[in-house]
């Protein structure tokens, strides 16, 4: 006979903020982290690697943000012996800031009201 299997009793809410254009994705959590690795790491394959990103799967996802945002978001030099260097440009930085501005200020809340909840899931 089976056990039934035991539920974890660790609740978590999870909540989703993004930003669109014409049904094109400008800018989510996802694409957050990437950017903000970007600007850390000083280059797309070093951010790649912290995120646990195929280099190429990087770099997809950065022309995918610069083609719904209409505006280049880095400033890269070319590779060599010490590798490229990329770092964001002022559009990216401010619509980076802005996506913080309105997504973290929705996960607070979110997390907020989920405690005031949280005993009806519980069963």
């Amino acid at each position: 006979m089976t056990e039934p299997r035991r539920r974890s009793t660790v609740l978590r809410v999870r909540s989703k903020v993004w930003i669109e254009r014409d049904g094109q994705i400008v800018m989510s959590e996802y694409r957050a982290r990437l950017l903000e690795a970007v600007e850390r790491e000083g280059s797309v394959a070093a951010a790649a690697d912290v995120l646990g990103l195929p280099n190429r799967t990087a770099w997809k996802k950065l022309r995918e943000i610069e083609a719904a945002a209409g505006t280049p978001l880095l400033d890269s030099g070319s590779g060599g012996a010490s590798g490229g260097q990329s770092k964001l440009t002022a559009a990216a930085e401010e619509m980076l800031a802005a996506f913080r501005r309105v997504a973290d200020p929705v996960d607070e809340e979110v997390q907020e009201r989920f405690l005031d909840e949280q005993e009806h899931f519980r069963r």
